[in-house]
């Protein structure tokens, strides 16, 4: 089978990018998280079989796709996915919560949870969609809620925006891969409307596809309960002058705090985006991806070289 230098070097980006959080890959993550191009499942065996590029620099062992001479990774995975899935059974009841939240539209795990890749003890990062105009004070409602139930400390809402600002900048493989690993708890059809609203993501990750949902009826997606008529409720005045109050007194809270940001540019104060990247790993992540590349194909076979 010929390999042609772009479907070797797909796979080779992505189990690198990967081994950058110590993360191994199976199959279909591999084929999820593939760099650039279109490819099935059986496509991507094939191509590391066949290539003496990948067959240098890419090990698959035991399911799992990682950079040769890293077989550690393999243990690695197994002890961090246990550690996490201990994290979530203790967080399912903030998850609960923040579905419950009035205003709320999604919520997502992010970070290592995301992955079920965490260590010891580590922060909820959520990503949080929520009403237009409610941004502000869904945000600082979850904060006083989590410090009065004693959860301040490992909950992390670092990225919170409306329905009227699902589009992501900037959009590089960072931001798209942060995208397709975000893992939704909650309102898994505005997700499905997050996404089309980056298509760049897959210019990125072709192969990346949203679940399936089942076609709803319109009526089926208007809001019904308790946390529909507290809305109702609020949006006769309420909701507004609290989303004021809030954007006016958290953005001069954290703007006190300015001074200790490692990563100015990756914070957004808007009225419909809340970003608090204050100490962004985008830069150093993409440095240590390209340098990772570089070390890899530095043990390029020679002939693979040539003929390619």
């Amino acid at each position: 089978m010929i390999v042609t230098r772009e479907q070797e070097l797909a796979v080779l980006q992505s189990v690198t990018y990967a081994s950058l959080f110590d993360y191994p890959l199976t199959i279909h993550q591999l084929h999820k998280s593939l760099i650039g191009v279109r490819a099935h499942c059986n496509d991507i065996v094939s191509w590391w079989r066949s290539s003496e590029l990948l067959q240098s620099t890419v090990q698959y062992r035991d399911g799992l796709f990682f950079p040769a001479g890293r077989e550690e990774l393999i243990a690695t995975r197994s002890r961090r996915e246990a550690v996490s899935r201990e994290l979530l059974d203790r967080d399912r009841r903030i998850l609960s919560l923040m579905s419950r939240v009035p205003f709320v539209r999604m919520v997502a795990l992010s970070g290592s949870l995301a992955h079920l890749n965490a260590e010891g003890s580590a922060d909820l990062d959520l990503f949080v969609i929520t009403a237009p105009h409610r941004v502000w004070s869904v945000t600082l409602a979850v904060l006083v809620l989590s410090r009065l139930l004693g959860w301040r400390k490992h909950i992390c809402l670092n990225y919170v925006v409306s329905e009227k600002a699902m589009q992501i900048v900037p959009e590089d493989l960072f931001t798209a891969n942060q995208i397709i690993h975000l893992r939704p708890v909650f309102g898994e059809d505005v997700f499905a409307r997050f996404v089309k609203s980056n298509p760049f993501v897959r210019d990125h990750y072709p192969n990346f596809e949203l679940k399936t949902l089942r076609p709803q009826d319109p009526k089926a997606l208007r809001l019904y309960g308790p946390k529909a008529f507290l809305e109702r409720i609020l949006s006769f005045g309420p909701a507004q002058v609290a989303e004021r109050i809030a954007r006016s007194l958290y953005r001069w809270h954290l703007r006190k705090k300015a001074a200790t940001w490692q990563s100015r540019d990756e914070v957004r104060l808007e009225a419909e985006c809340l970003k608090l990247h204050t100490s962004s790993h985008r830069a150093a992540t993409l440095s240590k991806f390209e340098c990772a590349m570089a070390a890899a194909l530095e043990r390029e076979p020679v002939t693979a070289a040539v003929r390619l």
